[in-house]
This record gives C-alpha cells, structure tokens and sequence, in this order.
C-alpha cells in the first residue's frame, strides 16, 4: 500500500507515513527501509525510473 502511493508520487513521505499512523516520518522510513531495503524517497526515484524505461522500450518481435 505505501509503496504503490509512494510510487505514484501525488503524495509526500510525510503524508503516506501520517496516513499510516506514524507520528514520525523517520520512525516510517526507517521500518518502509527494513522491509524494501530502500528509503522511501530512494524507492520512489527506482520506481518511476523503471516505470519510464518500461514505456519507452519498444517491443520487437523475434
């Protein structure tokens, strides 16, 4: 769920870390970087990176 808002990136670190009940976005970061292996903002930017590459790769049929 954090994931898909953070990689939609309408929203803050703050506000999707607010939104899940923490009262620290460090405290979400922190847990968000143990579960991914990412911070949230490091995440994000891999995120959209892939998603761009995926667009603008053309398919070539064999």
């Amino acid at each position: 769920m954090a994931a898909a808002r953070l990689r939609s990136g309408h929203e803050s670190v703050a506000a999707v870390a607010e939104s899940l009940g923490y009262d620290n976005s460090n405290n979400f970061s922190t847990a968000f970087r143990a579960f991914h292996g990412l911070s949230p903002l490091r995440y994000r930017k891999n995120g959209r990176g892939q998603r761009k590459a995926c667009l603008t790769q053309r398919w070539r049929p064999e």
